[in-house]
């Protein structure tokens, strides 16, 4: 399992097997550790959904993972994308130094203290000089589709969304810990000779 952090807030995303072609995820919404949800709103129908671990939801891919090299995408080119799975039981979409909800703001800064100002100034520069820095930000957004949950038959373009605003470095590590999950997850299912 690889989990991303922003405080106690977490997605924590998992390889979970590989059946018909499909690689297999579950994606787990965290505070401090503990799923944000009760299990008897989550589907169990079926041996797919069966298979589901307590507080996990469900998603699949087909033929390979798409997940990381997304990720990867992102950081390298510093522009907003999104990730959907064939089936879309899920959407992420990370927004460089974007934050929620994407819109002009409703105020005016009207004041700036000066020392604000200089240190506004100095993190330009910087970037400018430097280009990334670790602690870049991103507005990290996790759709779950409602067919995750009990009784729905169908994908609903809408759902259970969290949201997180994460540092570069934390992004970086994130993507490091799923490298190492899918390594370990390739080999465990042969998928270099498959795909």
């Amino acid at each position: 399992m690889a989990s991303l952090k922003s405080g106690k807030l977490s997605f924590t995303f998992e390889y979970t097997g590989f059946d018909d072609e499909w690689v297999q995820y579950q994606i787990y919404f965290l505070w401090d550790g503990e799923t944000l949800l009760r299990e008897e709103v989550l589907k169990k129908r079926d041996e797919c959904w069966g298979k589901r671990s307590e507080g996990a939801f469900v998603a699949n891919d087909d033929q390979r993972d798409r997940f990381l090299p997304f990720l990867k995408k992102v950081l390298e080119s510093d522009q907003a994308d999104y990730w959907e799975p064939l089936e879309p039981d899920i959407i992420v979409a990370l927004y460089p130094e974007e934050y929620f909800p994407f819109l002009d703001p409703h105020y005016k800064v009207i004041f700036l203290r000066e020392e604000f100002k200089d240190k506004l100034e100095a993190r330009r520069q910087l970037k400018k000089e430097k280009g990334k820095l670790p602690d870049d930000t991103y507005t990290f957004v996790a759709l779950i589709d409602a067919y995750n949950f009990r009784d729905a038959d169908a994908y609903h373009g809408e759902g259970l969304s969290l949201q997180m605003v994460v540092k570069r470095h934390e992004l970086e590590r994130f993507v490091d810990e799923l490298e190492n999950e899918y390594s370990k997850f390739t080999e465990r299912f042969n998928l270099q000779e498959k795909n």
